[in-house]
């Protein structure tokens, strides 16, 4: 009996030890599209995508890569908050948005506990302490190492193998804390197995099927730059993480647009542009009026997938490229920070800042939008020849003889005759509830002498008629158009 019992125990032995072996041998010869290992680039991206995401909070800390313990208190602008969860950060950003010329001061009630993007603890005794912490941070909206933009869906089994002592153990993974702690851990004997499929979860909400360690590296990669981190210094701002190109262009076309601030290169510039008034056009287009002169420059929209567009483009978005030729204040590819409930537009660029805030003329009533839509419909039918300039009481419409003017719809006007074409640009607007033409052909002559702020005088269906005053309300100039 003891015989049997022997050689059933050495017979059971032996199988457990060829099946381990069997398992050892699987793990040992898994591609890396199957296993981690301390030096594989996909251990890096999985450990950057389950480290601490530390930017929930940094309207108290002002660093993406630390995390304050809740609770806190603060006080903001000498009203006290207590911070019991990551909700309660909301009360901190209404103090601070309550008035917008005051400064924001936040005062924190030390100790405090800050927790590193390695789960590490670390009790903070006063603001130089902490100030010493964030400043191993990346500035505000600068990219870190973090990847945000996507999360493993828990729980998660794999299996780990340890060369030295040829052991395997399954483990359950059920946090990103956990995963890191393994990841932290596994040095150059250690592979890990994971049990495919696992689900990952994208900033929008997608789920995603992987089946292989290349399918999760390639998905961690696109994911890096796909969605704005919200790494900057207040809470849950009002990105324009969801809006469409179309959304933007129609709002800005909708008003002009004043500066409410402008900040470059962290200096306040905002009181040498307060009469400065955007205006966005369809074709491209924009004009800023200073001091009853208009100025012309460029803008257009892009979006940024992964961060890798165009000019300062540094992270998914949508941005506005804004240029003006004598104003580099205002000429940067501008990320669409934020959008205010339709009437304010929250522009940034490294350490430049532009709130654009909405300005319709709420002065012009029906009478004046028919007046303006009826020249522009009027304008817009047909082509049209100079039949009439006098310019200080001397007539020039010779010049303008077999020129054929097209008022398009899109802002532009062409002079042609025979092969050769002029460009320019049009507007019809009320200025001091008079309605005007204004005309643009930049240094082409004839038309160059066309460039004014036309008063318009007869407005027929075939025949349009403006002048231009000098000071004294005499007529300098006046310019009939009249219908081909």
């Amino acid at each position: 009996m003891k015989t049997i019992s022997k050689f059933l125990l050495l017979s059971l032995s032996i199988i457990v030890f060829i099946s381990c072996q069997s398992e050892i041998n699987s793990i040992e010869q898994s591609s890396e599209s199957e296993t981690l290992n301390a030096a594989a680039g996909v251990a890096s991206l999985v450990q950057r995508t389950v480290s601490q995401d530390g930017s929930k909070d940094n309207i108290i800390d002002k660093a993406s890569c630390i995390t304050v313990t809740l609770p806190v208190t603060v006080s903001a602008n000498g009203v006290e908050i207590t911070v019991e969860n990551e909700s309660d950060l909301e009360l901190i950003e209404q103090v601070f948005d309550e008035f917008e010329d005051d400064d924001d001061i936040l005062e924190i009630a030390f100790p405090i506990v800050i927790t590193l993007s390695d789960y590490t603890e670390v009790t903070v005794n006063n603001i130089e302490e902490l100030q010493n912490l964030a400043s191993e941070c990346k500035d505000e909206n600068e990219v870190d190492d973090d990847i945000e933009c996507i999360d493993f869906v828990y729980p998660i089994t794999l299996s780990k193998y340890d060369a030295n002592s040829q052991l395997i153990e399954t483990i359950v993974v059920n946090s990103d804390m956990q995963f890191y702690a393994l990841l932290n851990h596994l040095d150059d004997g250690n592979i890990i197995s994971i049990n495919f499929p696992i689900t990952m979860k994208l900033y929008d909400g997608t789920e995603e099927i992987i089946n292989n360690m290349d399918e999760m590296g390639n998905l961690m990669n696109d994911a890096e730059f796909m969605c704005d981190e919200d790494d900057d210094n207040d809470y849950d701002d009002d990105d324009c993480m969801y809006c469409t190109e179309n959304q933007i262009s129609e709002l800005l076309q909708t008003c002009s647009w004043d500066i409410h601030k402008i900040i470059i290169n962290d200096i306040d510039k905002t009181a040498q542009y307060t009469d400065f008034t955007f205006t966005f056009l369809e074709d491209g287009t924009v004009k800023t009026i200073i001091a009853e002169d208009y100025i012309y420059g460029t803008w257009e929209l892009s979006t940024s997938q992964d961060g890798m567009g165009m000019g300062n483009q540094s992270q998914a978005g949508k941005y506005i490229n804004i240029y003006f030729e004598n104003y580099p204040d205002f000429s940067f590819n501008w990320m669409v920070y934020g959008m205010n409930d339709d009437n304010e537009i929250d522009l940034r660029v490294n350490q430049n800042r532009l709130t654009l805030e909405k300005v319709c003329d709420n002065s012009d009533d029906n009478e004046e939008d028919d007046g303006k839509v009826e020249l522009i419909n009027i304008l817009n039918e047909g082509t049209w020849l100079v039949a009439n300039f006098k310019n200080d009481g001397e007539s020039e419409t010779a010049n303008y003889n077999d020129f054929v003017i097209d008022f398009k719809n899109n802002s532009l006007v062409t002079a042609t005759k025979g092969s050769s074409t002029i460009e320019g640009s049009w507007s019809v607007f009320y200025e001091n509830e008079k309605l005007k033409l204004e005309l643009n052909f930049g240094e082409s002559m004839p038309f160059n002498k066309l460039n004014e702020n036309w008063l318009t005088v007869d407005i027929k269906n075939t025949r349009v008629e403006v002048n231009n005053l000098d000071d004294s309300g005499n007529e300098e100039s006046n310019l009939v158009f009249e219908r081909i």
